[in-house]
């Protein structure tokens, strides 16, 4: 074995497998990286999904606390309501809100016990109005009547003379709160600036059945009053639920879960609470209302951000009133309480189903899980992908080396082959021009031989230069022939007579058949000549000692239709192996057994003849079998199709030609 062929076998056998196992590592690093790269993104889309969440909670509240700062200061700037200063804050909140249109109506209802109709303020005027109570708000009314007597009650028991209920008598329906205060007794002077008001920061509480805020101030006694009894003032602020539904609700969802391409989540604000809460608004027609559906995740807009939302009953407003210093007013009292904060909202639930609005957000994939998968699925087809198109270029690049070595191993045996075929012919030549020279030939018989001899090499060497320069031409670019209507008769015999010669020194047999009527074909006649010879040649070089070849055209039927017409020569000689056959068109192979038998040859007949017949629109098909000999067939297409068979001509006798056998 050469040292080229362990390099070989060393690379066909070490480093394929070991290219093949870096593919491998690779794509298994692959799959656990992009494991790891999903359980981040997962954590990053759960992590951003809260941070809008919270995002549009907390706007939600501004939006909402804005107005109730602008509308609580006017109404805390006095002890006595004034429209003007309450229409001044409110067209100074509109002038610089989102959504001017967001409040409907602010109604104040002073001393619940004596005035059951409430002052409703018209923004469009400048004054209030006593209003009867829309019919939505009945629960709401009713409520805060019940509160108001309870904490009328609740003071005025703590007054000297007074009998105070028992602990928690009257008081059944509200729960006490620790930001009350505990055990709902809230401390009355706990947050409470000089004229008596409660603390800004105090929670407001939504009614989300309207919707409306509401908010309770806490006003002086006045002088027909017990100096411990205090009235309250409730504050009510209808919304406009439309706007809400139309205007923030949606400019929230777009900035907080807004992509490249719309939406990223199907978001909607809902009631919570409830085993079928109402949808309050929804990007997605019909999302939301399932409440079996599991989100991605929610938020509590108002009360708690998580669990379940608790009464806001206002219960601190039914501690008594005792005297104390912070009932007296200062000079730092009357410049307002410190700096604005954003109120909190609690739910005001006084059905008692523990309702809160809530925000809920799911992927429009499915869910977060779902995205994720989705994600790492297009990752992985991507590097598994490049992968492949690697590994199919390593292996296109291993078969092209494979071809290229092989390639350049045949180039060498055309090389040796055709220099061999060169030397011979040349060697007559100038052995049988040395003699004639030197006057070594004198008698005329003699000489006549070494002119044959002379001629017949001199015709070989021609044929091989004409065989090469034809070869590389066809190569270059892919030949054009002028086709006609040939006679396949003609063609035959015009192929049998240019190789008679080497025909009658081999000693072969050879057998014309002819079928009678056959089509004429469409081809190059002097093309076509030149493919019979070279297979006929073929025939006579690898036919054996057998000694017999037979060239048959007959007719290809289909359904009693000449589809086609097909040339073959026949040889019974030493065959093709079936390993071998696969090659033979191929340019400069010569199988190992024809190289080793010692047959001279070019590996250039076969390609050639097969490159010249399908510029023809034909082709060259094979058929052998190793020690019992070989066919090849030459189809061809008739010059005029279709013809039908009128009447099936007789099977030719075969039998061999007088002019061509030996």
């Amino acid at each position: 074995m050469t040292r080229a062929e362990i390099k070989e076998r060393l690379f066909r056998w070490v480093a394929v497998p070991a290219l093949a196992v870096v593919l491998a590592l690779v794509a298994l690093l692959q799959y656990r990286w992009s494991g790891q790269v999903s359980a981040a993104a997962r954590a990053q889309m759960q992590s951003n999904l809260q941070v809008s969440l919270t995002g549009f909670r907390q706007d939600f509240g501004r939006e909402l606390g804005a107005a109730c700062l602008e509308i609580r200061t006017a109404l805390d700037t006095s002890s006595t309501v004034q429209p003007q200063d309450l229409k001044e804050q409110f067209q100074h909140w509109q002038q610089t809100s989102a959504h001017p249109n967001l409040v409907t109506h602010i109604y104040v209802w002073q001393d619940p016990a004596n005035h059951p109709q409430p002052l409703r303020f018209d923004p469009g005027r400048d004054q209030f109005e006593r209003a009867s109570w829309p019919q939505e708000f009945d629960p709401l009314r009713q409520h805060l009547q019940e509160i108001s007597a309870m904490a009328a009650m609740h003071s005025s028991a703590g007054a000297p003379g007074r009998r105070r209920p028992r602990n928690g008598a009257g008081m059944q329906g509200f729960r006490g709160r620790d930001h009350f205060g505990r055990n709902g007794n809230a401390d009355p002077h706990r947050g409470m600036h000089g004229r008596g008001h409660l603390d800004f920061f105090l929670p407001w509480a939504v009614d989300q059945s309207i919707p409306a805020l509401v908010y309770p101030i806490r006003q002086r006694s006045t002088p027909d009053q017990p100096a411990d009894v205090r009235s309250i003032t409730w504050l009510v602020i209808e919304l406009n639920k439309n706007v809400l539904e139309k205007e923030v609700f949606p400019e929230l969802a777009q900035k907080y879960f807004r992509g490249a391409a719309g939406l990223d989540y199907h978001v909607a604000v809902r009631e919570g609470g409830k085993e079928a809460g109402q949808v309050i608004y929804a990007s997605d027609s019909g999302f939301g209302g399932d409440p079996n559906l599991q989100m991605d995740g929610s938020l509590n807009l108002l009360g708690p951000p998580f669990g379940r939302a608790g009464d806001t009953g206002f219960e601190f407003l039914l501690a008594p009133v005792r005297q104390g210093p912070s009932d007296q007013t200062s000079s730092d009292d009357r410049r307002g309480p410190g700096p604005e904060r954003s109120p909190r909202f609690e739910p005001f639930n006084h059905s008692g189903d523990h309702s809160v609005w809530q925000v809920v957000a799911k992927h429009k994939s499915g869910s977060v899980e779902a995205a994720v998968s989705g994600l790492r699925r297009r990752n992985l087809m991507a590097s598994f992908g490049v992968l492949m198109v690697l590994g199919v270029t390593m292996a296109l690049i291993l078969i092209a080396s494979q071809r290229a070595r092989r390639l350049a191993r045949l180039q060498m045996d055309f090389v040796a082959g055709v220099s061999h075929e060169l030397r011979t012919p040349l060697a007559v030549i100038s052995s049988a021009a040395e003699n004639i020279a030197d006057g070594v030939v004198e008698d005329k018989q003699q000489l006549m031989r070494y002119g044959k001899s002379l001629v017949k090499q001199s015709r070989q060497l021609t044929h091989l230069v004409e065989q090469v320069l034809l070869f590389a031409s066809t190569q270059q670019t892919r030949p054009r022939y002028e086709s006609g209507a040939v006679d396949l008769a003609d063609i035959v015999d015009a192929a049998l007579e240019g190789t008679s010669s080497a025909i009658t020194a081999a000693g072969v047999s050879v057998e014309r058949v002819v079928e009678p009527g056959l089509p004429a074909v469409t081809a190059d006649a002097g093309r076509l000549v030149q493919c019979l010879q070279n297979l006929i040649t073929n025939a006579v070089k690898y036919g054996g000692e057998n000694h017999w070849l037979r060239v048959r055209a007959a007719a290809v039927r289909e359904k009693s239709r000449i589809v086609e017409v097909a040339v073959t020569v026949e040889d019974h000689g030493i065959g093709i192996s079936k390993d071998d056959i696969r090659h033979i068109f191929e340019p400069f192979y010569r199988s190992p057994a024809v190289a080793e038998s010692g047959i001279h040859g070019t590996g250039l007949g076969l390609p050639l003849a097969r490159n010249i017949v399908e510029a023809m629109g034909g082709r060259l098909t094979a058929e052998s079998e190793l020690g019992k000999g070989s066919a090849f067939t030459i189809h061809l297409q008739p010059a005029e199709r279709g013809l039908e068979e009128k009447q099936r001509a007789p099977e030719p006798q075969a039998g061999p030609e007088p002019d061509f056998s030996a």
